[in-house]
């Protein structure tokens, strides 16, 4: 079972993309815009890499965002990054949680 896979399968978690660094899609979960999640995540998920060893915080692990209504979590893997989109959003502190059990 991929990495992917066990993100969709996270309550509360409507979709999921897995892509690459330089914003290339892999494979997707109920994502119709899985090549345009993916090519934003690669770009966020490299810029803020870069912030981090930047400012001496080491290797990214994780990035998440919220809004009134969903909320997304991006998540590196070597050179994968996997991403989520959570609603409601109040359920990001659990998708967190589950996700870091299963890191």
């Amino acid at each position: 079972m991929s990495e992917l896979d066990l993100m969709a399968m996270l309550p509360d978690v409507t979709s999921a993309v897995m892509g690459d660094l330089s914003g290339t899609h892999h494979e997707s979960y109920q994502e119709p815009e899985g090549e345009a999640v993916a090519a934003v995540a690669g770009l966020v998920a490299s810029t803020l890499l870069q912030a981090g060893e930047q400012l001496g915080l080491g290797a990214l692990k994780s990035i998440s965002v919220s809004g009134p209504a969903r909320a997304r979590v991006i998540l590196l893997r070597s050179h994968l990054v996997l991403t989520g989109t959570i609603e409601p959003a109040r359920s990001l502190g659990e998708v967190e949680k589950a996700l870091e059990r299963a890191d």
